[in-house]
């Protein structure tokens, strides 16, 4: 499932129409989107709430692994994250994408299931930039895929929008594509979870998002799971494996300290968007079936997020779930992507483009 961002008194409420679902599965993951910790202090910038007793609520939904790499791991600076593994370590809940240093954040979480091996990367890519949230050889943090950025001015005249063209660092994409291929020694499956993309802002992927995705595929990954955009992005099919390049939101609940806080005011001035549009009420739960070793089916499950910030699953039936479907296809059609979707009773199946 997407981001997970959960403030309430009684976190565990946040699951109570989907956890049957989440627990039926053989492994469930979910990107956490919060140190989960008393410790520390917050960054003036932006600080996702932090409470340790969300950890439970995560645990009672069935789900059987996180990733931390992500922009907000040390907004609660790092004696949160250091308390935030070792709460997890605890309580028996494996995390990917973030370590006492590099080394240690780059290492997969591998899960075995009636003999079959599935492995977890993570990767953070959109900073935050100064922050010095990324992991280095001596210090905490997630490990990073960064890209740079250049604006081509195309068209030579005032006012007039630029190109913008987006790189994978070398030496991070190298690094991740040494990992990929080192796991896929190691399991049958390998999963990629990178924090990427454009947030709040529908549709657009960026480049660095393609050389990412593609770059992770051809080292072997076999399912691509990314997060970070609050909103829906297209799905991919390349080569044959599924790239879902925003699982949206699943639990956005910002609490009083973001949603008061100038910096995301401003950002939601910057991109003329309000979290009430429909469009961030979209969300789903991606599914892949796995046998002998291999993906044989990936799917997802339409949900809907609801008044009190709670992810419901939407049947076919129900126009939210066919909303859903309909959004979906059309933003990865305008995005050019190659896949297509079916209805299996009330999943979306992700299909390679048929041959024209």
């Amino acid at each position: 499932m997407g981001d997970i961002l959960i403030t309430r008194e009684q976190p565990e409420t946040t699951f109570k129409h989907v956890a049957e679902v989440l627990r039926s599965a053989e492994i469930t993951y979910a990107n956490c989107e919060q140190a989960l910790s008393d410790k520390g202090s917050p960054n003036p910038k932006q600080a996702a709430y932090s409470n340790p007793r969300n950890i439970p609520a995560l645990l009672s939904a069935g789900i059987d692994v996180i990733s931390l790499a992500n922009n907000h791991v040390q907004d609660w600076g790092k004696e949160a994250l250091l308390d935030t593994m070792a709460r997890l370590n605890e309580a028996g809940l494996p995390y990917v994408g973030v370590g006492n240093n590099l080394a240690e954040a780059r290492q997969p979480v591998i899960l075995e299931r009636k003999g079959t091996r599935v492995g977890f990367l993570a990767y953070c890519c959109v900073g935050p930039e100064g922050f010095g949230y990324e992991a280095e050889d001596d210090k905490p943090g997630h490990a990073p895929v960064r890209s740079w950025t250049i604006y081509d001015h195309v068209d030579p005249q005032p006012g007039t929008w630029p190109r913008i063209i987006s790189i994978p660092y070398k030496d991070d994409l190298a690094a991740m594509v040494e990992d990929i291929k080192k796991l896929k020694t190691q399991v049958d499956v390998v999963v990629v979870c990178p924090h990427w993309g454009l947030h709040v802002v529908p549709r657009i992927i960026p480049m660095y998002c393609f050389d990412i995705g593609h770059a992770a595929v051809d080292a072997g990954a076999d399912l691509i799971l990314g997060c970070h955009a609050h909103i829906l992005k297209g799905i991919e099919m390349y080569h044959g494996k599924a790239i879902f390049y925003s699982t949206g939101d699943f639990s956005p609940q910002k609490g009083p300290r973001m949603r008061d806080h100038k910096h995301i005011n401003d950002l939601d001035k910057l991109y003329n968007v309000s979290a009430e549009h429909v469009e961030h009420k979209l969300s789903l739960i991606a599914k892949a079936v796995i046998e002998d070793g291999k993906i044989k089916r990936v799917s997802y499950i339409p949900c809907y997020i609801n008044e009190h910030f709670e992810p419901e699953i939407v049947t076919r039936s129900d126009p939210r779930g066919q909303g859903v479907f309909n959004y979906v296809e059309d933003i990865s059609s305008s995005e050019g992507l190659p896949v297509r979707f079916s209805w299996d009773e009330d999943e979306a199946v992700i299909l390679p483009q048929a041959a024209s």
